[in-house]
């Protein structure tokens, strides 16, 4: 009668436990991350000057990411978008940045850049366009696009108003790639219940994935994609056993 399912999902992960964990196993302490705005390149830019009402664009363009997890960007899939939001297209030294309109003047100070917004459009404009992974130039493992979903969870709080989407590790990543047509078989999930990547992951195989933010930072800067990165301490879920952080 519909009443019982079967389902597939992203839970808590204690590495030290080697098991999921409840909701009610989880407490919340403070954890030091590596922030990380990050640049994917648009794989449709005549479309993407479309969306703008521009004819064309002069310059490489890019959607810019924020996140404290650094360890997710190698399994992005997609990119999340609010389609009420208002995205500025914005002209600097490092190519055209899509970021949330609001959060334009706050990026550009965080990058270090100058400059000059040359169009803006909704959200729901943007939708279906394509990116390119970030280090899709450096291994051929990351050849693949990242299409732009759009989703209500992406806000302009902070960051940059663009949520890149990991769908093995965040409910509401998995939840938009699922509801926009990505299979369960197709999900990426690198991250062994050890807390390594799989020893065949390219770039970093065999990684654990908290030592290797910084290798990761590393691969993103020599690749011309990170725009900025910082340290911040903030709440993050931890296991109420081994007092040690957890992942979806």
């Amino acid at each position: 009668r519909g009443f019982v399912y079967r389902g597939l999902k992203p839970v808590y992960w204690c590495f030290d436990c080697g098991s999921s964990l409840a909701e009610f196993e989880i407490e919340y302490a403070d954890k030091k991350s590596q922030t990380i705005d990050v640049a994917f390149e648009c794989a449709e830019p005549a479309k993407l000057a479309a969306a703008f009402g521009l004819p064309s664009l002069a310059k490489p363009a890019f959607a810019v990411i924020w996140t404290t997890t650094a360890w997710t960007i190698p399994a992005n899939q997609a990119l999340n978008l609010n389609p009420g939001l208002d995205y500025a297209l914005v002209d600097t030294d490092r190519g055209l940045l899509v970021l949330a309109a609001v959060l334009v003047e706050k990026c550009l100070a965080r990058f270090g850049l100058q400059g000059q917004v040359l169009a803006t459009t909704k959200g729901e404009k943007l939708g279906g366009l394509n990116f390119r992974h970030p280090l899709s130039r450096v291994d051929a493992g990351y050849d693949r696009l990242s299409p732009v979903y759009l989703a209500d969870y992406a806000t302009a709080e902070d960051g940059t108003g663009i949520v890149h989407s990991s769908p093995a590790y965040g409910l509401d990543d998995f939840n938009s790639c699922v509801a926009h047509g990505l299979k369960f078989d197709d999900i990426l999930n690198p991250v062994q219940g050890n807390g390594r990547y799989a020893a065949d992951f390219p770039l970093f195989g065999g990684h654990d994935i908290w030592k290797a933010v910084p290798v990761i930072v590393e691969a993103l800067r020599n690749a011309g994609r990170l725009l900025a990165t910082d340290t911040i301490t903030h709440s993050y879920p931890h296991c109420w056993r081994h007092k040690s952080p957890v992942i979806y």
